[in-house]
């Protein structure tokens, strides 16, 4: 294979991260400059920054031509799982992954329904196998799902946890920024997705599988390191809320429009397996914090090495 190929995919990824990275600072910075809470900047603005690789390669694939609705649909479904056992089983190992919330048991709860109906999208779309027009229908319901659920997570917030900052930059130089770091995570994604499938050809691997493990770890990459921060600085809700909010995001808008670009992506590009696993890494996680109100070392090594054994599987 041509070494000039694999560099070209590595600077996509280099690219992504970066643009992410100093787009999740900035966002950040955002949000104290306008006070907003902690539970928000975790779950709404650190989640879509996070969220933003994925959904630039998902959107790069599925209008490129020809268009790879297997990248996008497993970058998306492979990113959720992903951000549960692997970023969630990673940021747990290295310090319990807390909750910083009044109401934890009417958190969870609500956590609880979101996963319900994150899952039960892409399952109802292959277990029933349903046509172009019923599929295209059910993507518009999922994007208002999710307007309901942004709203529902502003109402549960943890109000006045924090004090306004003194940030010296002005908010149109924050938002100069942002633009620049979104025009970054597209060109790394074009790099990203032609290097893929160019390894991917090479190789003869299916674009389901590539998607499910190279993009998928890779454009999660971001929420890792912000989960692993969070971890050692033990900054509680922080980890645990980007996840929730990116695998929101990633299936009940990212993966909503992929469907409604390109119908008929979910049920030609999913697997048994991967809804299954989909399913228990979220049962897992609500059972997990109903326990314990936190993860553990334990289960966050479970968590990872369930990972590794689907990665495993689907090679």
């Amino acid at each position: 294979m041509n070494i000039n190929i694999v560099l070209f995919t590595l600077s996509g990824l280099i690219i992504l991260l970066l643009g992410a990275n100093y787009l999740i600072t900035n966002i950040v910075y955002l949000a104290k400059k306008l006070n907003i809470s902690q539970l928000i900047i975790a779950t709404c603005i650190i989640a879509f920054g996070t969220t933003l690789p994925e959904l630039a390669t998902s959107i790069k694939s599925i209008l490129s031509a020809p268009p790879h609705p297997g990248m996008a649909v497993g970058n998306l479904i492979g990113s959720n799982i992903a951000n549960i056992l692997l970023i969630m089983g990673v940021a747990a190992i290295i310090s319990p992954v807390g909750l910083d919330f009044i109401d934890v048991k009417k958190l969870i709860n609500f956590e609880a329904k979101v996963s319900f109906i994150i899952v039960l999208f892409p399952a109802t779309i292959l277990f029933f196998k349903l046509e172009q027009n019923v599929t295209l229908y059910l993507a518009i319901l999922m994007l208002f799902f999710f307007i309901y659920f942004f709203r529902e997570r502003i109402l549960l917030e943890k109000r006045n946890v924090n004090k306004k900052e003194n940030i010296k930059q002005s908010i149109f130089f924050i938002i100069f920024k942002i633009i620049f770091c979104i025009a970054g995570l597209i060109i790394g994604s074009r790099y990203l997705i032609d290097g893929s499938i160019q390894i991917a050809q090479y190789f003869k691997i299916p674009e389901r599988v590539i998607g499910l493990s190279l993009l998928a770890v890779g454009t999660s990459l971001p929420e890792l390191i912000t989960a692993i921060i969070a971890s050692i600085k033990k900054v509680y809700g922080i980890a645990l809320g980007t996840v929730l909010g990116a695998n929101t995001y990633n299936i009940l808008v990212i993966l909503s429009v992929v469907e409604i670009i390109e119908p008929s992506s979910i049920l030609e590009n999913t697997k048994n397996i991967d809804v299954f696993l989909l399913a228990i890494s979220s049962i897992l996680l609500i059972i997990f914090l109903s326990n314990d109100k936190k993860i553990t070392r334990l289960e966050g090594l479970i968590f990872l090495f369930i990972y590794i054994l689907y990665i495993s599987s689907i090679y």
